[in-house]
């Protein structure tokens, strides 16, 4: 049933986001804008010190989608808070946890321009929380090129700290997921 939500899921927010140019992550004013749907690549450096059992694989795939935030929830984690959805297969990764049943959800936040260049951090810096209301939630962290997103990602739980590297492509129904 889950899965049938994150697919439906997706799928709107595919549609949704049809009208932005697929071939580059920019809107028509030069500011990165993450709505829309992505396909994803994380692959696995270092896994749980303590995990339950070796990650299943090192690269998993899938699409993370995202629509704008009206009402700026509570999840903001930066000035302009993208809300989304994923379906990516984590626990392949050994990022699998116990009694969590939470929806799959994604906040994306871009860095301001303004503040990039006064703080001296990298252009059009993306921030991703996956399970964001969750006590192990997965943070990725990136830059924006005219290809997509590239970057690394932790996840931090009672098990230790995983971490890897992801990319970001704008959605492409061509394209092979893995």
């Amino acid at each position: 049933m889950r899965g049938l939500a994150v697919a439906l899921s997706v799928s709107l927010l595919a549609c949704a986001g049809a009208e932005n140019d697929a071939s580059s992550p920019s809107d028509a004013a030069g500011d990165l804008s993450m709505i829309g749907a992505w396909d994803a690549q994380l692959s696995l450096q270092h896994a749980y010190p303590l995990g339950l059992r070796a990650p299943a694989d090192h690269r998993i795939c899938g699409t993370i989608g995202f629509v704008e935030n009206h009402n700026h929830s509570r999840f903001s984690i930066g000035e302009m808070p993208t809300l989304g959805v994923y379906d990516l297969d984590l626990a392949r990764l050994g990022l699998d946890w116990l009694n969590d049943n939470s929806y799959p959800a994604a906040v994306a936040s871009v860095v301001d321009r303004a503040g990039a260049e006064r703080d001296r951090t990298p252009r059009d810096s993306i921030t991703i929380v996956l399970n964001p209301g969750s006590q192990e939630r997965i943070v990725l962290r990136g830059q924006a090129s005219a290809d997509g997103i590239d970057g690394d990602w932790t996840a931090q739980s009672a098990r230790g700290t995983a971490t890897g590297s992801f990319s970001l492509r704008p959605h492409d129904g061509n394209r092979s997921r893995c």
